[in-house]
């Protein structure tokens, strides 16, 4: 994953150090310590990322990370301050000013590159969302303001994993009392996992070690992955103090980590924090359901229809192009569909579509755009992924419906195939249309060959050229 980031440090030695340890990993960064240069890239060409170094003596990080903060503009670019001070009012109020994180010097490689991963990975869903806010607006379609920040208060709510009742009760109390959120706690992993479930709170603060031998990675890692609950805002309490447990932590999907014993004003912020991004991005996706329904999803199933397929394609495939980003388009189709609407009837049919559909869309992630080209072919384009990524996510999409008994309506259920041809470019080579008509070549030799498979076209060499 390749991104833009803006080191802001008055010493050169440090920005020479951090400058090396991102570009060994592909990040394209630039540096600077001046703060008339800093204004001029932030106007002219906004990073995707900045960290800023606390302690320069002409510039304010904790004005300037507010001041980014708080203009519409800049607010979703994620801001990381540095530090050689490990004081925590420096770190809460950091927090405070929007900083989505606060690292120590000297900066851990593990805490440093899992930190930027984390962070670029949220920054490309959420530009994701935005981009499909801004397709609503240029339609005319009706949008909810959403440079208002959102308010933190009774209407959300937190539920704490913790390794005993002692700790839950205090840290429920901690958060209830310094945010106004209604919190709960429990003590072992197969209690979080079926609460956040059954509740859907807006976060979960996992504690490292929980009673019962719980793992509270692992539990954090299946809150991540059950499509109940992964857009639930995730934090884990790392207990050992070792980076390695944070840094896995973030790459198994949370979307924060505090290390314990942790100051209750910084945990507070960063639950602040994280309940801010969780209700932003659910504004979002409540912005594409109400807008986006009448002009450009297919009413049968729900997905996106083929209209705004080629939009939003030609969209991804220009913002991918000047750094290279792959995309992959996979063209699905259900084997035989004919012949079971000669059998069941076209209700019977129609039901089957839409029960695929649910069943593609919970296999996929939410960047990804999923489509109902027509008839009973579908599409899913996968942004910031080449094929040797894509291939994995079609075998399971093939797999989940050649496994699956769906209900057709009748009383019946049914089994059912699907045959997926996969194409991919780096956005420059190829136009939607062609990049489509590419998969879907691919789609005809999976029929050729037998259906249910997955085809992959022998000229697709792409490689990743992203971190």
């Amino acid at each position: 994953m390749s991104g833009r980031i803006l080191v802001i440090d008055d010493v050169a030695a440090n920005r020479a150090l951090i400058r090396a340890k991102l570009t060994s990993v592909y990040y394209d960064v630039i540096v600077t310590g001046d703060a008339e240069e800093v204004g001029g890239i932030l106007r002219h060409s906004p990073p995707a990322m900045v960290l800023i170094d606390v302690m320069m003596p002409e510039i304010d990080a904790f004005e300037l990370c507010a001041e980014l903060k708080n203009s519409s503009a800049t607010a979703h670019i994620p801001v990381v301050m540095m530090s050689s001070s490990n004081d925590p009012d420096d770190r809460v109020r950091g927090l405070a000013a929007g900083a989505d994180d606060f690292l120590i010097k000297p900066i851990h490689d593990l805490a440093l590159f899992a930190r930027v991963r984390n962070l670029m990975r949220v920054r490309f869903a959420m530009d994701e969302l935005r981009h499909r806010n801004d397709v609503a607006r240029d339609l005319g379609l009706p949008v909810d303001d959403l440079t208002k920040a959102p308010a933190i208060g009774p209407g959300q709510s937190v539920l704490v994993a913790a390794p005993d009742a002692r700790q839950g009760q205090a840290c429920c109390d901690s958060l209830s009392s310094r945010l106004g959120v209604v919190a709960s706690f429990c003590t072992t992993e197969g209690d979080a996992l079926s609460l956040a479930e059954s509740r859907q709170p807006d976060a979960v603060l996992v504690h490292q070690a929980l009673s019962a031998n719980g793992d509270g990675l692992r539990c954090a890692a299946a809150l991540s992955r059950n499509y109940a609950t992964r857009n639930i805002a995730v934090i884990v309490a790392v207990n050992d103090d070792n980076m390695r447990t944070a840094a896995k932590a973030l790459d198994l999907g949370a979307w924060d980590y505090v290390m314990e014993p942790c100051d209750p004003s910084e945990l507070s912020m960063r639950m602040k924090s994280q309940l801010r991004r969780r209700l932003y991005s659910m504004r979002l996706r409540d912005n594409l359901t109400d807008g986006l329904r009448l002009a450009s999803i297919d009413p049968l199933t729900g997905l996106y229809n083929r209209r705004f397929c080629s939009f939003r394609l030609g969209q991804m495939l220009e913002s991918s192009a000047p750094a290279g980003r792959c995309v992959t388009a996979m063209v699905l189709d259900l084997d035989h569909f004919k012949r079971i609407n000669d059998t069941y009837g076209h209700d019977a049919g129609d039901e089957l579509l839409r029960s695929v559909a649910r069943l593609i869309q919970q296999q996929v992630r939410g960047v990804d755009l999923t489509v109902r080209l027509g008839g009973e072919e579908f599409l899913v384009a996968l942004p910031d992924t080449c094929v040797d990524g894509a291939r994995p996510v079609a075998e399971r999409v093939r797999s989940a419906i050649a496994n699956t008994k769906f209900d057709i309506g009748t009383g019946q259920s049914i089994n059912c195939t699907v045959s997926i041809g996969m194409a991919a470019t780096t956005g420059a080579e190829l136009s939607a249309e062609r990049l489509i008509g590419q998969a879907d070549e691919m789609l005809y030799l999976a029929k050729a060959q037998g259906r249910n498979r997955v085809v992959t076209s022998a000229l697709e060499s792409v490689k990743s050229k992203t971190a």
